[in-house]
């Protein structure tokens, strides 16, 4: 029994291993931000009072081996990123740091939800 648990223990944390590396290479490459048709809008509503501490919005991101850059239409930005199972965690330069649940991620189209919110409400697309 205790032989099962220990193959079992040892396949699953290989598993989730492989998985991680497999995100960490399709996330690598050029992405800028667009809005998908099949992408839900979230709604604002009054009663619905949802706020996210997130005051940086990126028009593209370029990632490389474990740093990244970024830029929106005022600055640009530098720093850090590491995938911790569906999470993409953003360390800048500036000593701020971001957290995002990955809700889709493949060859041309990555999706994040910032937390708080209930949907994803960022959807970026590979550049060629």
């Amino acid at each position: 029994m205790k032989n099962i648990l220990s193959f079992i223990i040892i396949f699953l944390s290989s598993f989730l291993l492989s998985q991680q590396k497999d995100s960490e290479n399709l996330i690598k490459g050029k992405w800028d931000f667009k809005v998908f048709d099949d992408t839900i809008a979230f709604p604002i509503l009054p009663e619905i009072n949802i706020k996210t501490s997130n005051k940086i919005f990126l028009n593209s991101i370029e990632f490389e081996d474990k740093t990244f850059s970024a830029k929106n239409k005022l600055d640009k930005f530098d720093g850090k990123w590491i995938v911790l199972g569906n999470h993409l965690i953003l360390y800048f330069s500036n000593k701020v740091s971001l957290l995002y649940e990955i809700m889709r991620l493949n060859n041309d189209r990555l999706e994040l939800k910032e937390e708080g919110m209930l949907v994803p409400n960022l959807g970026y697309q590979r550049r060629n």
